[in-house]
């Protein structure tokens, strides 16, 4: 059989596999990256904060209470969650205020988790750890772990934090 012949019936068989109704799982979420849902919202607007951490990225951050309305008077809304070693987890979303609007302390440094943009501020005087991350280019996510005893363990939970929250909210801007 000559090569051109092979490659004719070759593609034949492709296209009667392709046409013969098998059919092949579908996949919900991000190729990829487990946990991630393909269903994110399209913007902050109506998102309870509280609801931004499910029963299973609670497990993984060791969060074993409930968790209550947060405390952050600049934000729209805000949730808070007390974590092992008297650190305490606020979450808090602005929906009218992008990343790129903030008024963050010069010391902020450039940040991202899963190509998100972020800022991470580390504050020494809790110590503690904001991070804040972009839901849209008019909204924005602030993690807060504050209480902790060294703010280096702080951003380190507030990022582990942070990688939970993220299948949470709006793609990527």
């Amino acid at each position: 059989m000559s090569p051109r012949a092979a490659l004719l019936v070759g593609g034949l068989f492709l296209l009667a596999a392709c046409s013969s109704g098998a059919t092949t799982p579908a996949s919900s979420g991000t190729p990829g990256v487990a946990g991630i849902s393909s269903n994110r919202p399209a913007s902050l607007d109506g998102v309870d904060p509280c609801t931004l951490i499910d029963q299973s990225g609670r497990g993984a951050l060791g969060i074993t209470t409930d968790a209550h309305n947060g405390v952050n008077v600049a934000a729209s809304s805000s949730c808070g969650w007390l974590l092992g070693d008297d650190y305490y987890l606020s979450i808090s979303l602005f929906t009218q205020v992008g990343l790129g609007d903030l008024a963050l302390p010069a010391g902020a440094t450039v940040t991202s988790v899963h190509g998100r943009a972020g800022k991470k501020i580390i504050k020494t005087d809790g110590p503690g750890c904001s991070l804040y991350l972009a839901a849209t280019a008019h909204s924005s996510v602030q993690i807060d772990v504050d209480q902790g005893k060294d703010a280096e363990t702080a951003c380190y939970d507030a990022l582990k934090v942070a990688f939970v929250v993220d299948g949470r909210l709006p793609a990527t801007p």
